[in-house]
């Protein structure tokens, strides 16, 4: 059973500055003639998404903590919410996050997700 996405962490990226990408799985073969023939590598395909949440300094810590003991150091897979849909991810941190303060005790702080299928 993965990790949960804590409680008590924001449970919504910000609105701006997200991106998904969708897993390359297609191989490409040259042929003599005409266009190259594609097929797909793979049925199961990881995805990546990188997002924005604001946090507070305390939730800073707790994300420290999420990541470092309970995913083995940044390693194992956890459940989240989606971003805009219902239902949640099962996702690896892809970077470890960074943040940047934005005033007083709140920060935004970046990363990307790893989206297993």
């Amino acid at each position: 059973m993965p990790a949960i996405w804590p409680a008590e962490l924001p449970q919504r990226f910000q609105l701006s500055g997200n991106s998904e990408t969708l897993g390359e799985n297609r191989i490409e073969s040259q042929t003599d003639k005409g266009p190259p023939k594609r097929r797909p590598r793979s049925s199961a395909v990881p995805g990546s998404f990188t997002g924005t949440m604001r946090m507070s300094l305390a939730q800073w810590d707790a994300l420290l903590e999420f990541g470092e003991t309970t995913l083995g150091k940044w390693c194992l897979p956890f459940s989240i919410p989606r971003p805009g849909e219902d239902g949640d991810w099962l996702a690896c941190f892809k970077t470890k996050p960074s943040r940047s303060g934005i005033g007083g005790d709140r920060w935004n702080v970046s990363f990307t997700l790893e989206i297993l299928p």
